[in-house]
C-alpha cells in the first residue's frame, strides 16, 4: 500500500542529499521508501548512542583517565560525522 506524504522544500532537499549518497554507495537506484527506512534503522543507534554518551558524561571526574581517553575519542568521532552531515564551510569543488 502507497501512502503519499508531504514534506517542505528543505527536507526534499536533504532526503535527495541522503539518496545520491546511498546510491553511490550502492551502486543502484534508491527509493525514498529505502533513505526513509535507512534513516529509521539509523535512529535507534545513534539514540541509544547519545543516551550512552549522556550517561557517560555523568561520571566525569570520577573516571580513569583511559575511560576519559575513550570518551574524546567517541566525541571526536561524533564530531567528525556531524561534520560530514552539515558542514560548516563549503567545499569548493
Amino acid at each position: 500500500m502507497t501512502t503519499t506524504i508531504q514534506i517542505d522544500d528543505e527536507i526534499k532537499k536533504k532526503l535527495f542529499k541522503i539518496k545520491l549518497i546511498l546510491e553511490e554507495e550502492k551502486g543502484s537506484a534508491v527509493t525514498y521508501n529505502e533513505i526513509i527506512k535507512f534513516l529509521l534503522d539509523s535512529q535507534s543507534t545513534n539514540i541509544n548512542r547519545k543516551r550512552y554518551l549522556q550517561e557517560f558524561r555523568k561520571l566525569k571526574g570520577i573516571l580513569p583517565k583511559s575511560a576519559m581517553t575513550i570518551y574524546l575519542e567517541e566525541k571526536k568521532k561524533e564530531l567528525i560525522r556531524e561534520e560530514e552531515r552539515a558542514p560548516l564551510t563549503q567545499k569548493k569543488g
